[in-house]
């Protein structure tokens, strides 16, 4: 489906692999991909080093906690500079709160998705930091009621 240029067929499927499991052995890599486990290590390295894999991570399943409530909040600023929208961020990726924040075109200009311990700990954030940020304009909050897809991995072709 997406192509990353510069990278042959089995290159993205090695990183086809490597998104679903970050911890498969070159070993069984190789196996998958019919090649040398000396030569797929190199096509690793050499995945790693172009920069083409940003980093590997453990997903956690939020199910599992004992409280999680998941926001998408839609943030409009006051001033549309391109350095407001730098000091925005800059603030706002601090934030323990803030899971992702998108910069976005219509009528607001970030999606924050806010993942809290319960309402009152979102209204806190909210109140507390979110709205201290001075630049901060309108808001439009999303609560999430269900989960029906989340998926991390780009299927490449």
């Amino acid at each position: 489906m997406f192509k990353i240029q510069g990278l042959d067929p089995i290159n993205n499927e090695i990183l086809n692999v490597l998104q679903r499991n970050a911890e498969i052995s070159v070993k069984q890599i190789a196996y998958k991909i019919h090649k040398s486990e000396s030569a797929t290590h190199e096509r690793i390295k050499f995945l790693k080093k172009g920069g083409f894999v940003k980093r590997s991570v453990l997903l956690l399943d939020y199910t599992k906690f004992h409280k999680v409530e998941m926001a998408y909040v839609l943030v409009r600023l006051n001033d549309h500079s391109s350095l407001a929208a730098a000091n925005f961020y800059q603030k706002v990726k601090t934030f323990d709160e803030v899971m992702e924040c998108s910069q976005i075109t219509g009528r607001f200009d970030f999606q924050l998705k806010i993942v809290t311990t319960c309402s009152r700990a979102f209204y806190v954030f909210f109140e507390t930091k979110l709205k201290a940020i001075d630049i901060v304009g309108e808001t439009c909050t999303n609560y999430v009621l269900a989960e029906h897809k989340y998926e991390t991995a780009f299927k490449l072709s």
